[in-house]
């Protein structure tokens, strides 16, 4: 293995390096590799490097072993000895000697750990032993996380029943609602023949007791899905579910525009939460006219069912006896937030074909309405439709301190228009000039503010290799700047120079030639500024250190900012402290069919030198 191959294998995993040189350096194994490989196999899987010292910079320095052999005799032993980890998750290819620069290492490849064999912990106990990957480092697990990595252990816990519930602990109005629900997607099905209680028995959703009582109880699934919100609360205090739709403008006051929420006007089960929610996440998808046979028209299309996958799939997955709820938020698209960590890895969901629910029974009572897979297939599903679209690949990633997983849809194309314009107003030909995973990582760090080299991968087909190059490229070049090191390394945007408006005009400002519209006595900014000048740039001030700020106020900024010449999108976002896609899409363009603004270029709206001026009240658009 050569060093370009180690860090094009860096560059896609998480990884860690030990010198593990020993007191006597010929090499023996640190304690921290077993606090990294419980982190590992409790998170997402990773690499250890056993034989390499990690430089400040990043950069490894091989040292190698005297005794290769000793060490890894010494880690299979340790590996088998239950004092000392709970759980060996190496097979013998996971450890591999790999000679570079003539030394040999051990390259450990560690995978995520079965979920019946997490928490992985060390010197026997889970309660202080077990370490989580967080932010490229290890740290001890909160014994809630720990506690819930032993539930997830146990499979099918959803289906036992509820000691002490009756039947008449689930709500009569949603077994009514799932029944008709089920009867209209299965007509002809068996189970539908049965009274109530039968019908509950036959899905799952309640079971009988063996023995001479023969007492009906509910399952957890059927309490979940069905069950009166007040005895779910008896037993889960934490039960929340929640549905919001937020403003697009970030600065704007409302906290939402659309809520859902347990407040005492419906039943706050899992059934009732679908039949509202779907509605909501599915309003505004686009409908294309299409008729089959001749005569039915076709009213949901692949969207519309990968949405009602993912909503499904977050119902299925959550953990209800955490410590957090189900929260479902809709702004350019949607994120689904989950109690519980995932318990395969985030690639394994984008590949598919592993199937691994938290609430198997749950899920069966989903299936049984004809919503939700059981082949782990929502996943390629999602990353098809959305590349269909040409929108941007959904993510999915884990928030190991608060035990919760986030799976987000973006409603948006890979390349926004908005975000596109503001690139080409910002860099020019220096953007345009760029090949397409060079627009689509400059774009990506735009819109979210920033990406990594994963989120890279799920965004382009191209070869790791090529989209490290291409990141380093971009970094070099100015248009991206990286903090971190291989796996913990993130790109934001590239730094600005500073707008010149409203700053001093030394030697270095651009507005300080002849050609200046700033330069000369008649120039509100040289000199002393009269108290209507100070007023103006108060307000463009008080919204560049302020977080929200009324819409009104941003309005009244952007006005003053492009009184006296054209200005471009990027330059009004960097004096307000706002991003350009936010400026472009909710004041711009409002303010521009408003006949506020006069754009210098109004034949051409995409032109990339465009830039907007404020109108003057004794005169129409610039002709």
């Amino acid at each position: 293995m050569t060093p370009i191959d180690l860090d094009t294998l860096r560059e896609g995993w998480d990884f860690e390096a030990k010198l593990a040189a020993g007191q006597d350096g010929r090499g023996a194994l640190p304690e921290s590799l077993w606090e990294t490989y419980s982190a590992m196999a409790n998170t997402k899987g990773g690499l250890i490097l056993l034989g390499a010292k990690e430089r400040k910079d990043g950069s490894l320095e091989p040292r190698g072993f005297v005794d290769v052999e000793r060490v890894e005799a010494d880690l299979w032993n340790l590996l088998q000895n239950p004092q000392k980890v709970s759980a060996n998750v190496l097979r013998r290819e996971d450890v591999e000697r790999v000679e570079i620069d003539g030394c040999t290492l051990l390259l450990l490849r560690v995978p995520k750990a079965a979920r019946g064999d997490r928490p992985v912990y060390m010197n026997g106990s889970w309660e202080r032993g077990a370490f989580v990957r967080v932010h490229e480092g290890d740290r001890r697990a909160d014994r809630e996380v720990a506690r819930r990595m032993l539930a997830d252990a146990i499979r099918d816990r959803d289906s036992g029943g509820v000691d002490d519930l009756t039947l008449a602990d689930l709500n009569a109005d949603s077994v009514r609602r799932y029944r008709e629900f089920f009867a209209a997607r299965r007509p002809e099905h068996p189970f539908l023949q049965h009274n109530d209680e039968g019908f509950l028995v036959s899905i799952g959703a309640a079971r009988r007791e063996r023995g001479g009582a023969q007492q009906v109880r509910p399952t957890w699934a059927g309490l979940w899905m069905l069950g009166e919100e007040t005895t779910i609360r008896e037993l889960a205090p934490h039960w929340h579910l929640s549905y919001r739709e937020l403003p697009e403008d970030p600065d704007d006051g409302r906290r939402w525009l659309d809520r859902i929420h347990p407040d005492g006007l419906w039943n706050a089960n899992l059934f009732e939460f679908y039949r509202r929610v779907i509605v909501k996440l599915q309003d505004g998808l686009k409908v294309p006219f299409e008729v089959v046979d001749g005569q039915f028209r076709v009213d949901e299309t692949p969207i519309h069912l990968a949405v009602r996958e993912a909503l499904v799939n977050a119902l299925v997955h959550a953990d209800y006896q955490g410590t957090t709820g189900i929260r479902v938020l809709k702004r350019r698209g949607v994120e689904l937030i989950n109690p519980g960590l995932l318990l395969i890895t985030p690639e394994q969901v984008w590949r598919g074909g592993v199937s691994e629910p938290r609430n198997p029974a749950l899920q069966r009572l989903f299936s049984f309405l004809r919503l939700g897979e059981r082949e782990g297939s929502g996943g390629p599903t999602m990353r098809r439709v959305w590349h269909e679209q040409h929108w941007r690949a959904p993510r999915i990633w884990e928030d190991v301190e608060h035990n919760e997983t986030h799976l987000q849809l973006p409603l948006e194309s890979l390349l926004p228009n908005r975000a596109v314009q503001a690139l080409i107003d910002r860099w020019g030909p220096r953007f345009t000039g760029q090949d397409e995973l060079g627009r689509v990582i400059l774009v990506t760090a735009e819109v979210e503010g920033s990406l990594n080299h994963p989120r890279a991968r799920e965004l382009s087909e191209a070869h790791s290799r090529d989209i490290t190059l291409k990141l380093q490229e971009l970094v070099r070049n100015g248009l991206l700047k990286s903090s971190g090191n291989k796996r913990g390394t993130t790109y934001t945007a590239g730094p600005q120079e500073e707008l010149p408006l409203f700053a001093g005009h030394g030697a270095s400002s651009p507005h300080n030639g002849a050609s200046s519209p700033h330069n000369g006595a008649s120039s509100p900014h040289n000199g002393a500024s009269s108290p209507h000048d100070e007023a103006q740039r108060a307000i463009v001030d008080r919204v560049r250190v302020s977080g929200r700020t009324p819409p009104q106020l941003v309005r009244s900024a952007i006005l003053v900012l492009c009184e006296r010449e054209f200005v471009t999108v990027s330059e009004m976002a960097r004096s307000l402290n706002r991003k350009a896609i936010t400026i472009q899409q909710n004041y711009v363009s409002q303010m521009l069919a408003e006949g506020l603004l006069d754009a210098r270029y109004p034949e051409t709206p995409n032109h990339p030198a465009q830039a907007y001026r404020t109108r003057r009240q004794d005169e129409g658009a610039d002709p």
